[in-house]
């Protein structure tokens, strides 16, 4: 028994990597659906490759109808896509999304979104895209408590915090520069 096992595990290490390869290509391939803008050819202002970047973006509107993305979530993608082309290791790009607001009900599990809305949850590739790069997805509490949104309706990678404004405030002391969409 402790042979098959070893055996087992030592399958899933040697799989491991190819698994996580195919959810990376995965991933980037939303990222650049989803994030996809122009591309400046030669620009004159080059962004360091040797920066370490830290941005966070408040999203506090959601879709105007329930089958449509959240435009704020296509921010971090594109920023991923712009320091890609400008040569900035990945290594250096740090990013966060808080959200609140009527965007807040973006973040619902599929099921739930459709409970609520009548479609589908669209902004769950784009979400699980952002989250697989390493974007943080943070909610603010408050917003859950005041849309009655049980956090197990969540997404399982969404981060709750106390306040949209803590969270800010946490992000800002540690480096982090807060844009808005």
């Amino acid at each position: 028994m402790r042979r098959r096992s070893l055996a087992v595990l030592a399958l899933a290490v040697l799989l491991a990597p190819a698994a996580q390869a195919q959810g990376s290509a995965a991933a980037e391939a939303a990222i650049k659906r989803f994030g996809a803008g122009p591309l400046i050819e030669n620009p004159s202002m080059k962004a360091p490759k040797d920066l370490v970047y830290k941005v966070v973006w408040d999203v506090n509107v959601g879709s105007e109808k329930p089958e449509g993305i959240v435009d704020g979530f296509r921010r971090p993608a594109n920023f991923l896509l712009q320091t890609d082309d400008n040569g900035v290791p990945r290594k250096n790009v740090h990013l966060a999304i808080i959200v609140y607001g009527t965007a807040a009900r973006s973040l619902l599990n599929n099921a739930a979104y459709k409970a609520a809305h009548g479609a589908d949850n669209a902004n769950i590739p784009l979400l699980e895209a952002l989250n697989a790069v390493g974007v943080r997805i943070i909610v603010c509490g408050e917003a859950l408590i005041g849309r009655k949104i049980p956090r197990d309706q969540l997404l399982p990678f969404v981060e709750v915090a106390t306040t949209a404004t803590l969270a800010r405030a946490t992000l800002q002391a540690q480096g982090y520069a807060t844009f808005w969409p």
